[in-house]
C-alpha cells in the first residue's frame, strides 16, 4: 500500500518528473556522445571540441547580468513589482550585450582575422555568432522559470537539443555532422526562446532605468568575475590542450571530458532546481539553520556524486571495449572524472556567500583559482612536457584550492572554526579523501582494471550513513512536491 502511494505521488510530482526527464536526457546525451565520437572520429571531434570551447568563452561574456538578476529576484521574489523591474532592466542589458557580441565577431569575420586556423574555425564564425546571441537571451529567461518553479518548462528546454541531435546523427558524418549539430543547436535555442517569451511567469518588457541598471551591473560585475573566472578554469585547460597537442589528442580529451560531465548531469539537475530556493533560505535564516541546511544537502549531494564517479571509473574500460578507436582514453577519462567530481565538494557554500552579499570575496577566490590554473598548466606543459592526459592534474589542484578557500570563507561567515584542518574535514573528510587518493594511486600505477573496485568498497563502507540519507531524501521528495523549495 505504501509503495503504491509513493508511485502515485511520484507520477504527479513535478520535481520527480523533472528529474526523470533529466535522467532520460542523460541517457540520450550519453548515446549521442558515443555516436558523435564514432561518426566524427578523433580529428573532427577535436574540431567540434574547439567550436564548443569558443562558444563557452563567448558564453561567459555576460558581465554577470544573468547571475545578478537571478540572485536579486531569488532573494526578493515576494516583491513582484521590484522583481519585474529588475528582470526587464536586465533584459535591456542582455539585448545590448548580444548586439556587442555580434559586432565584435562580425568584425573578425569580415576582416578575415584568423582565429583557430588549425581547427578550421573561420568557416563557423557566423553560425557561432547567431547561436551565442540567442543562447544568451534564452539562458537569461530560463532563470526565471527556475525561480518561479516552472520545472517542467525547464525540462523541455534542456531536452530539446539532445533529442534533435539524436534524430540527425544517423544521417551525417565528419564535417557535415559538425554543421548539422550547429544548426540543430541554433534551432533548439530559437524554439526555447519563443516558448519562454510566450509562457514567461513575469510580464516581459524592456526598461532602462539608469539607477536600476547601474545597481544590477554593480552587483553583477563581481558575479561576472566569479562566474567567468570559475568557468574559464576548465576552458583554459581545454585551450592549453587544444593549442599544444595534436587535433586528435584534443579529440580524445574532448571525448573523456564530455562523458565525465554527462555522468553528473542528473545530480546537476537537482542542484539547478534547488539553487534559487537555497539562496532565499540562506538570506533569511539564522546561522544555526543555515548550518543544518548545508549539512543535510551537502552530505547527500557530495556522497552520491563521488559514488557515481568511482563506479563509472571502474566500468569505463568495459564500455570503451566497444569503441576501439578511443581505447587510449582510459587514463585521461579517469583523471578527468576525478577532477570534475572534486568541484562538487564546494556545493552550498558559493550560494550562501552570494545570498549574504559576499560576491566580491568569491569573485577574488575564483579569479585567483583561474590564475593558478593558467600557471600550473603552463608549467606542466612547458617545463615538465607532460602528455595531454596529465594536464588535467593542474585543474584538479586548482579545484582543491577553490573548494577549500570557498568553504573557509563560508565557515568564517557562519562563525565556525575556519582553520585549515577543520575546513578540510568539512569539504574533504578522510572518508572521501581516502577512496579518492586510492583511485589516483591506482591510475599512476597503471593497475589492473578490477582493482578499481577497491575505492568503491572503501567509499561505500566509509560513507554508508550519508548514502542512507540519499534514500530518505528521495522518499521525502516523492511525498512532498514542495521539497525542492527546501
Amino acid at each position: 500500500m505504501l509503495k503504491a502511494q509513493l508511485v502515485k505521488k511520484s507520477v504527479s510530482n513535478p520535481a520527480i518528473i523533472y528529474m526523470l526527464s533529466r535522467y532520460g536526457t542523460y541517457i540520450i546525451q550519453f548515446v549521442n556522445s558515443m555516436f558523435i565520437a564514432v561518426y566524427l572520429g578523433p580529428y573532427y571531434l577535436g574540431i567540434w571540441g574547439f567550436i564548443n570551447l569558443i562558444i563557452g568563452y563567448i558564453g561567459q561574456i555576460n558581465f554577470g547580468i544573468s547571475q545578478s538578476v537571478n540572485v536579486l529576484v531569488s532573494v526578493n521574489k515576494q516583491d513582484e513589482a521590484y522583481s519585474k523591474k529588475i528582470i526587464n532592466n536586465g533584459m535591456s542589458l542582455m539585448l545590448i550585450l548580444s548586439l556587442l557580441i555580434a559586432v565584435f565577431f562580425g568584425f573578425i569575420y569580415f576582416y578575415r582575422i584568423e582565429m583557430g586556423e588549425k581547427y578550421e574555425f573561420t568557416q563557423f564564425i557566423l553560425p557561432v555568432i547567431l547561436l551565442t546571441m540567442i543562447s544568451h537571451i534564452t539562458s537569461y529567461l530560463s532563470g526565471f522559470f527556475r525561480i518561479y518553479g516552472h520545472i517542467l518548462s525547464i525540462a523541455v528546454y534542456q531536452s530539446i537539443y539532445p533529442i534533435l541531435v539524436l534524430l540527425v546523427i544517423p544521417f551525417f558524418r565528419g564535417i557535415e555532422l559538425v554543421w548539422a549539430m550547429l544548426i540543430v543547436n541554433i534551432f533548439s535555442f530559437l524554439l526555447a526562446l519563443v516558448y519562454f517569451i510566450l509562457k514567461s511567469p513575469v510580464k516581459l518588457g524592456i526598461q532602462f532605468e539608469w539607477d536600476t541598471v547601474k545597481f544590477i551591473q554593480k552587483k553583477g560585475w563581481h558575479l561576472f568575475v566569479y562566474g567567468a573566472s570559475f568557468y574559464l578554469i576548465i576552458l583554459t585547460t581545454n585551450a592549453f590542450i587544444s593549442g599544444n597537442y595534436e587535433v586528435e589528442e584534443f579529440g580524445y580529451y574532448t571525448f573523456s571530458y564530455s562523458l565525465a560531465n554527462v555522468v553528473l548531469l542528473l545530480l546537476n539537475s537537482i542542484s539547478f532546481l534547488v539553487f534559487p530556493k537555497m539562496l532565499n533560505r540562506f538570506a533569511s535564516s539564522t546561522n544555526v539553520e543555515v548550518q543544518q541546511l548545508l549539512s543535510s544537502v551537502r552530505a547527500a549531494f557530495i556522497s552520491l556524486s563521488h559514488l557515481l564517479i568511482h563506479s563509472v571509473i571502474l566500468l569505463y574500460p568495459v564500455f570503451i571495449y566497444f569503441f576501439s578507436q578511443y581505447e587510449s582514453t582510459v587514463e585521461v577519462f579517469r583523471l578527468t572524472a576525478l577532477t570534475v567530481v572534486l568541484y562538487t565538494n564546494s556545493f552550498g557554500y558559493q550560494g550562501y556567500l552570494m545570498a549574504k552579499g559576499e560576491e566580491k570575496k568569491i569573485a577574488l577566490v575564483a579569479f585567483s583559482a583561474l590564475i593558478m590554473n593558467i600557471v600550473l598548466c603552463y608549467i606542466m606543459i612547458n617545463f615538465f612536457n607532460v602528455p595531454f592526459s596529465m594536464v588535467i592534474l593542474a585543474t584538479m589542484l586548482t579545484y582543491f584550492f577553490y573548494v577549500h578557500v570557498s568553504a573557509k570563507l563560508g565557515r568564517k561567515k557562519l562563525e565556525l572554526k575556519d582553520d585549515f584542518i577543520n575546513t578540510l574535514k568539512d569539504v574533504f573528510p578522510i572518508r572521501m579523501m581516502l577512496p579518492f587518493a586510492v583511485s589516483i594511486i591506482l591510475i599512476f600505477l597503471e593497475a589492473n582494471n578490477w582493482l578499481f573496485v577497491i575505492p568503491i568498497i572503501l567509499f561505500a563502507g566509509l560513507n554508508f550513513k550519508d548514502l542512507r540519507t540519499v534514500k530518505d531524501i528521495v522518499i521525502r521528495l516523492i511525498k512532498n512536491p514542495n521539497f525542492v523549495n527546501i
